[in-house]
């Protein structure tokens, strides 16, 4: 391979939207000769590219041997080097491959495989380090945040994302100009505190509704093919429809993809089940343990898609969605449920401490709704006297529950 084709294939696989646009087009021969006449002055670095997302697309175990001689032709022609360590790093591989091509690329192009799995530019900013606050904060196309005095508030996006309007609970709505100064921090976000919930309307329409411990980030205005963005923490989506650009919601383990529906997903870094509960239309659900074949599961009105972090696999389920939903209300729903998991949900969410006195009580069985105050010492007291137990308070966001 040229120099100048090695910098072009680099840049290819640096650009996640190029790849997608590539995975796209290989579903049908048409797809592909429009790629090609779309980017005819890429010339041999674009076939590498098409070559390198065939490859990691294809669910094969072992390939046949025109095929294993036609990719090793590829990554030995991309790897060449003149140091006899690289040539009998290439030899290894070679044998390596006719027993699993599943080793190919991880042992043949490791800077290649690097800069294809890196975290995209959405992950890149849910990673970064928030101001702490106990307020909900937006942090806007400029980089600057903006504090959410207002619990429960609601943030508008413009349709090119360059105005965003809060509106709090009584109070006068607020315009804040959104402008971005460079396209790296285009991306905006929004991180909700522990006992707050805060809704965000997106500049494509989409409604998205953040629960506590939460942070969404998004781009200000959708571009591109598809509307994506990140969510660490819980959120429910009502998705403006868009048959033309596919939604995705990305998290740490699964992937989402929808044309327009309402689901739920709550993916909090901490715990080690994340869901997506299907309220309406379909949805696509991609597991991301796997390089190279990644489970994918559609669920259907009614259903859960439950990914366990511990097995590594997930399992779809019928639920009672409301059981999901309904914090989007201010409102805890449980069926049969032992007040240990009940307590759980109400830990996570107020991001306090509660002991129960002993496994007898934590084991009683409960149904009912529990009511999301702005206080923790509420749902508290409403536990205790629902449960006809007492309950104390050590210290700051620490409580014990006794018979």
């Amino acid at each position: 391979m040229k120099e100048k084709s090695k910098q072009e294939f680099i840049s290819i696989l640096q650009d996640e939207e190029f790849l997608n646009e590539i995975k796209d087009a290989l579903v049908s021969e048409s797809g592909l000769a429009n790629l090609h006449t779309k980017y005819l002055e890429l010339g041999d670095s674009l076939n590498y590219a098409i070559e390198f997302v065939r490859f990691n697309q294809s669910d094969r175990k072992a390939l046949d041997q025109v095929d294993l001689d036609r990719l090793l032709a590829v990554i030995t022609d991309f790897t060449k080097s003149k140091t006899e360590r690289v040539s009998r790093r290439l030899h290894i591989i070679n044998n390596l491959l006719k027993v699993a091509a599943i080793i190919l690329v991880l042992f043949s192009i490791p800077i290649g495989i690097y800069l294809y799995t890196k975290p995209d530019k959405l992950t890149r900013f849910a990673q970064y380090d928030n101001p702490k606050t106990n307020d909900a904060v937006i942090i806007l196309s400029d980089g600057s945040n903006h504090i959410l005095g207002v619990n429960n508030s609601v943030i508008e996006y413009s349709q090119n994302g360059g105005e965003v309007t809060v509106k709090g609970r009584k109070s006068t709505a607020e315009r804040l100009d959104n402008k971005a100064q460079n396209k790296e921090v285009f991306i905006n976000q929004i991180v909700v505190p522990f006992g707050h919930r805060h809704t965000v309307r997106l500049s494509d329409g989409t409604l998205v509704y953040l629960n506590s411990g939460s942070k969404l980030v998004f781009p200000a205005e959708f571009r591109g093919t598809t509307r994506e963005v990140y969510l660490n923490g819980e959120g429910y989506f009502e998705v403006e429809k868009n048959p033309l650009k596919p939604f995705i919601v990305r998290t740490e383990n699964l992937d989402i993809r929808v044309l327009g529906t309402k689901f739920n997903v709550s993916a909090y870094g901490d715990d080690q089940t994340v869901s997506a509960v299907l309220v309406e239309g379909s949805v696509h659900i991609f597991q991301k343990n796997s390089f190279f074949h990644n489970a994918e599961f559609l669920i259907q009105p009614g259903e859960g898609c439950f990914y366990s972090k511990n097995r590594s696999n997930s399992e779809v389920k019928k639920v009672d969605v409301d059981d999901y939903i309904l914090w989007k209300d201010g409102l805890y729903q449980f069926h049969n449920q032992s007040l240990r998991q009940i307590v759980e949900r109400v830990k996570k969410y107020y991001n306090i401490s509660v002991d129960i006195e002993n496994e007898k009580l934590a084991g009683t069985i409960i149904s009912g709704k529990l009511v999301l105050t702005d206080e923790s010492d509420d749902i508290i007291d409403y536990l205790a006297k629902t449960l006809e137990v007492k309950y104390q308070k050590r210290e700051k966001s620490t409580y014990k529950l006794l018979e």
